[in-house]
């Protein structure tokens, strides 16, 4: 046989492969999983109670983070506890006459507390 020969002409005759006594991969669907313990198989029921079998559902989830606030409720919460003498409402109107400016609205609140003394 020439080297040509080796390379192309198979090791195996074709029947051999074909021959349902030759040893095949078998099909994941019909494969059996490989028992490597000593203990017999189960028939597959499963006795495990529904606790043990879902060990997370038992435990509490962690409380949700909370919603972060809008740009408005954030300034107004800073005047609030930057001036907390001075009342909501009041903290509200100079946020809203200074057109939502937390800084013009710390200044013009500065000014008043400033006026007050």
């Amino acid at each position: 046989m020439s080297e040509e020969d080796k390379m192309t002409t198979p090791s195996k005759p074709l029947a051999a492969l074909n021959s349902p006594t030759s040893l095949r991969a078998e099909s994941p669907t019909t494969a059996r999983p490989m028992d490597f313990d000593d203990e017999p198989q189960e028939s597959g029921v499963v006795s495990s109670s529904p606790a043990a079998a879902q060990p997370a559902a038992a435990e509490a989830a962690p409380p949700k983070p909370p919603r972060p606030l809008n740009p408005r409720e954030q300034s107004e919460n800073t005047l609030k506890e930057a001036f907390p003498s001075i009342e909501p409402g009041v903290v509200r109107a100079i946020l809203t006459a200074s057109d939502w400016n937390v800084e013009r609205a710390f200044n013009a609140l500065l000014g008043s507390c400033g006026a007050a003394h």
